[in-house]
């Protein structure tokens, strides 16, 4: 258009300059019975015509872009559905995919996501993936498959993880593949303690993601020390509510020696606290913090 326009008014100006304009009338009439005012003429037409199809082609190609954003969205949800009944099985008879295949699928479902519906969406059927495993970890394995089940089982989780790192902080994130990711983390370091000193025993729950009961029992030198694992997503709440554990540990019967409650952040209990509950709580985020795990452990036992 720019060009257009310049060689328009390059045009007129070489026409003007040779032009007598004292004689006004009668160039004009010259110029009107000349070629230059066809080829002039010509030109207008060009512009505008140039015009129309500019605004035709930005017109096409704004519908084309949201053509291609529907068809985007309506593949992701056309794949969404896909996993969700792989996952989830609607018909009686049909057998879900590998949980660690549909976690992996959904990961990058929830990357792929163009909205938070969509992440939102994952994050659903990652908390009902995240029951089942759960499930299935608690659900006591016999005979030659309990290999074959425990593989699955580390498999899910080590897919659950690399969910979880992958959409945390976002709307696909899930609180509750969250906290079974984390508890599993802590007894996987709670069992290495056991491994590199005889003095001390873990029993795992066996459910990991249950807010009924503890999530392990430990020996420390013939010390019963209860353990439960909190991870939480603030430490506000935390605090408000760490008491509260220990007090409803009592009344369910887990008595102990001692009560150990790890979460990802510091210890929400005062020293007087301590004493008084007979617990300790401790911070643990990374496999660094193990050796305060330890600390912990030891100091809950004689309490």
């Amino acid at each position: 258009m720019s060009v257009i326009s310049a060689a328009i008014g390059a045009y007129l100006a070489v026409t003007l300059a040779t032009s007598n304009l004292a004689a006004w009338g009668q160039w004009l009439r010259d110029f009107a019975q000349s070629p230059g005012a066809a080829a002039f003429a010509a030109l207008i037409a060009a512009v505008i015509a140039f015009n129309g199809i500019s605004r035709q082609v930005s017109v096409s190609r704004e519908s084309l872009a949201h053509q291609m954003q529907a068809s985007t969205a309506d593949a992701w949800w056309t794949m969404f559905e896909w996993a969700s009944e792989r996952a989830i099985p609607s018909r009686p008879g049909d057998q879900p995919l590998p949980t660690s295949v549909i976690v992996r699928t959904l990961q990058r479902l929830a990357d792929d996501a163009t909205s938070e519906v969509q992440e939102a969406a994952c994050a659903g059927v990652i908390d009902v993936l995240t029951k089942n495993i759960d499930s299935a970890m608690s659900e006591p394995h016999q005979g030659d498959a309990d290999g074959a089940s425990s593989e699955r089982d580390e498999s899910a989780i080590a897919a659950l993880a690399s969910y979880v790192d992958s959409s945390r902080g976002t709307p696909a994130a899930s609180a509750i593949a969250e906290a079974l990711v984390y508890k599993n983390n802590v007894i996987k370091s709670l069992i290495s303690l056991a491994w590199d000193d005889p003095t001390i025993k873990v029993f795992p729950k066996p459910s990991l993601a249950s807010d009924a009961g503890f999530d392990a029992i430990a020996e420390v030198n013939g010390h019963r020390v209860v353990i439960e694992i909190k991870a939480h997503r603030g430490a506000e709440r935390l605090s408000k509510t760490a008491s509260q554990t220990i007090s409803r540990l009592r009344v369910e019967g887990a008595e102990a020696d001692g009560y150990l409650l790890i979460t990802p952040f510091p210890s929400p209990l005062a020293p007087g606290q301590e004493s008084e509950l007979r617990a300790v709580a401790t911070q643990w985020s990374k496999p660094e913090d193990t050796a305060s795990l330890l600390e912990a452990l030891r100091r809950a036992s004689p309490l």
